[in-house]
């Protein structure tokens, strides 16, 4: 009888250690997938539809390239005071390898149509809708631009906006 309560008391505390030590990795492994995307690190996958329509694989699909990744939205003024900077690097680098993707956070693709537009952004334009990309790129608040080098790693973190001769020095720094 002691021994059967030893054995039910040891189980008791094994089980309760062993959840406890359950429960730490779990949070281990959450931190860890939530972990704050980083200079240095590898754009995660994705892939988005555009407004034309077409799905865009990042970074897959701009190996060697430059790529800018602008999250933006069209409640954001400062993210909308940023974009005729980007179409002026975008119609003057672009032949040299920069790529601008506009990924809008949040919106109906008639409103983000509309304000493209508006705007005259001829670059490309994404939507993310749900803001699952948005979530992937550890996007809390607009404007969020990265800048990813030839090589495919992230070089440049933008978090809010950024001047015209700031954004030109760091696309000519992988250009």
């Amino acid at each position: 009888m002691i021994l059967t309560r030893l054995m039910l008391n040891f189980s008791r505390k094994t089980a309760g250690l062993l959840a406890l030590f359950l429960i730490v990795i779990a949070a281990g492994v959450s931190a860890a997938d939530g972990a704050p995307l980083r200079v240095g690190n590898k754009p995660p996958r994705v892939a988005l539809a555009s407004l034309n329509g077409t799905t865009v694989r990042i970074p897959d699909d701009f190996r060697g390239k430059v790529l800018m990744l602008h999250f933006w939205a069209g409640g954001c003024s400062s993210c909308k005071e940023e974009m005729p900077a980007m179409e002026k690097f975008y119609r003057q680098y672009g032949k040299k390898g920069l790529v601008i993707l506009a990924v809008n956070v949040g919106q109906r693709k008639d409103i983000v149509q509309k304000l493209a537009k508006e705007m005259g952004i001829s670059y490309p334009v994404l939507l993310d809708p749900d803001q699952k990309m948005a979530k992937n790129y550890d996007v809390a608040g607009i404007p969020r631009t990265y800048l990813v080098d030839r090589k495919g790693v992230i070089r440049y973190k933008i978090l809010g906006s950024a001047s015209e001769a700031t954004l030109k020095k760091q696309i000519l720094s992988l250009l």
